[in-house]
């Protein structure tokens, strides 16, 4: 999973906050800048060694600001995903649309009980950060076990 289906109205708004960025940007994330620029991505996830952004076209995409790979890559990692993309809707309230919904017999992950990652400072790697964890048939659950 390294690309949404956005729609005009998500992928306007994603595009107007590229094109924006430098002047909309808080000072802490100023630095990234030139990164969105180059890169026509948004940052959702700023990592220790690189960034998760995602594109108008709905992309989800990686890149190092620590000279550690050139260029853009897809994550395909889909947790990885997930966290980003959770941390871009805690900054941009508008991304929420793009996140997967919570069905019929999904259960609580467990980091909902520890105040860290329940506040989104730090993200689950069970969850991605959403809270909760999809419905699994039993025989998925027993060859987890």
């Amino acid at each position: 999973m390294n690309q949404f289906t956005v729609t005009g109205d998500t992928a306007s708004f994603i595009a107007a906050r590229i094109a924006g960025f430098q002047t909309e940007a808080d000072a802490r994330n100023q630095w990234l800048t030139p990164f969105v620029a180059e890169y026509s991505a948004l940052p959702l996830y700023v990592g220790w060694t690189e960034t998760i952004g995602i594109r108008a076209n709905g992309e989800v995409v990686t890149w190092s600001t620590e000279g550690e790979f050139a260029g853009v890559g897809s994550v395909h990692d889909q947790t990885m995903v997930l966290i980003s993309l959770v941390a871009g809707s805690d900054r941009y309230p508008e991304l929420r649309r793009l996140l997967p919904q919570r069905g019929p017999g999904a259960m609580d992950c467990g980091c909902r009980d520890v105040p860290l990652l329940a506040s989104h400072k730090a993200f689950c790697g069970t969850c991605g950060g959403l809270g909760w964890l999809p419905k699994q048939d039993e025989q998925d659950r027993k060859a987890k076990e």
